[in-house]
């Protein structure tokens, strides 16, 4: 998010700590490494940038803009897992009979799978694409 120069001030973003815990950055590995000399400490430390921020008023304005943009994909997210969700279970309900969805939840997702006629590999390969196991679909 920030790019680090040898000589800029920096201090630690992490909310709670002391804004006293400033330093300067001495070295650039990359973006994802510089070396600090914290004020008042002997040495300086290699420290991932994602911990810090420059020490600027500009700086703290781009943190907060930044986490607005985050958390707008993080609620959109939420909505499309609750709307694919919703989906699976109508798709449950209609496979089983049911006339109510929300009210069985997703218990008798394993009748999915015992309908040839389905296929249902484009969801089980995005759910298991984004790290999920789809065991817990069918649970």
């Amino acid at each position: 998010m920030f790019n680090y120069e040898e000589g800029m001030r920096v201090r630690l973003r992490e909310k709670g700590k002391s804004s006293k815990d400033k330093g300067t950055v001495t070295e650039v590995d990359s973006r994802e490494e510089v070396k600090v000399q914290w004020d008042g400490r002997e040495e300086s430390v290699w420290e991932e940038t994602r911990f810090l921020m420059p020490d600027e008023p500009e700086a703290e304005a781009k943190l907060k803009e930044n986490s607005r943009k985050v958390q707008e994909k993080i609620n959109a997210a939420a909505a499309s897992l609750e709307e694919a969700f919703k989906n699976w279970r109508e798709a449950i309900a209609l496979e089983n009979g049911w006339d109510n969805p929300s009210e069985y939840g997703v218990e008798g997702a394993w009748s999915l799978r015992n309908n040839p006629d389905l296929d249902l590999s484009k969801f089980e390969e995005a759910v298991e694409d984004n790290g999920w196991s789809t065991s817990s679909i069918y649970c």
